[in-house]
């Protein structure tokens, strides 16, 4: 049992995390400006009826009240009503969350595969390496929603090989997935490039070009899964920025996810949607970070206990 004893503190961080952003979350959006209870009476009621909606959707209960009813409920699993949509919020997140993981889990995909294919294209081929930097900053300079317009155009309208809006036509995940992934593909590309460019001077390379293995060999089989190590951790944050990076990617190509709700939610003050929307983010960041942590722990306990000591 000794030997994870280091998960412990894992997972008591992750913990530490969540309560702290959902604490936050609610209490900045007590403060922004804005009625919620002037939004769901409309444009046209008067102070009374304001007043008596405020009641009833307990916006005039102190904050301190506020809080631990919902925090309460966030322990339960509740998240509350929605304001407009009078739908329990779990409810309305479960129905959309599918597709914002379907979009992510396809991002991250893409992202992996051109990440990792241009950090060897570089390593192998010395001439390569000036083309893949010139990617890497077209990727990182270019915004997504620039990005997704373009593929949009290009590939759906002028073309027509993809299908324009929607989640269900086979196909519609690919130009979203490729606006989504194309910045973390850098990052991928740019992380997995620098550890394979310190494992070239290593004792382990060298050892195995004096054995006569080919070089391809070297990078496919002996060095990349070492060079997976820095990877790991940075492919674990970049998944949780596909997520909240969905948003923007959901509302171009009109999926029905959990981005494209919230950004609803947030043009109508729908309170409860949007701290519903912040707990389910701020849950994922800390959960894939613990879970990378675990698994290079679990992969490479040598690098563990290195860190540890």
């Amino acid at each position: 049992m000794n030997r994870f004893r280091w998960i412990a503190p894992l997972l008591f961080h992750a913990f530490a995390v969540v309560f702290l952003v959902t604490t936050a979350s609610f209490l900045l959006l007590q403060v922004i400006p804005g009625d919620p209870a002037s939004v769901v009476a409309g444009l046209d009621a008067d102070a009374a009826t304001v007043e008596q909606v405020r009641r009833s959707m307990g916006l005039d209960e102190p904050v301190l009240s506020r809080y631990l009813t919902w925090i309460g409920g966030v322990a339960r699993g509740e998240l509350g009503v929605s304001y407009l949509q009078r739908r329990p919020v779990e409810e309305l997140i479960r129905s959309r969350l599918p597709v914002t993981l379907r979009l992510a889990g396809y991002a991250l995909a893409f992202s992996i595969v051109m990440g990792l294919g241009m950090a060897l294209s570089a390593s192998v081929t010395g001439p390569g390496e000036r083309a893949v930097r010139l990617l890497e900053y077209g990727a990182f300079a270019f915004p997504q929603f620039w990005v997704a317009l373009l593929l949009l155009y290009v590939f759906s309208f002028r073309f027509g090989w993809f299908p324009m809006f929607g989640a269900e036509e086979p196909g519609s995940m690919v130009l979203p997935a490729i606006a989504l992934g194309l910045p973390n593909a850098a990052v991928v590309s740019r992380t997995a490039r620098a550890s394979l460019k310190e494992l070239l001077r290593g004792n382990h390379a060298l050892a195995a070009h004096a054995l006569g293995i080919p070089r391809h060999r070297i990078f496919l089989i002996h060095l990349l899964p070492l060079a997976m190590i820095p990877v790991l951790p940075v492919l674990a944050i970049q998944a949780g920025y596909l997520l909240a990076g969905a948003i923007v990617v959901e509302q171009v190509f009109a999926l029905p996810g959990l981005g494209r709700l919230t950004l609803t939610a947030i043009v109508q003050r729908d309170l409860p949607i949007i701290q519903g929307s912040i707990v389910v983010f701020g849950i994922v960041f800390p959960l894939l970070n613990a879970i990378a942590d675990l698994l290079v722990g679990l992969l490479w306990p040598r690098l563990r206990r290195s860190r540890s000591g």
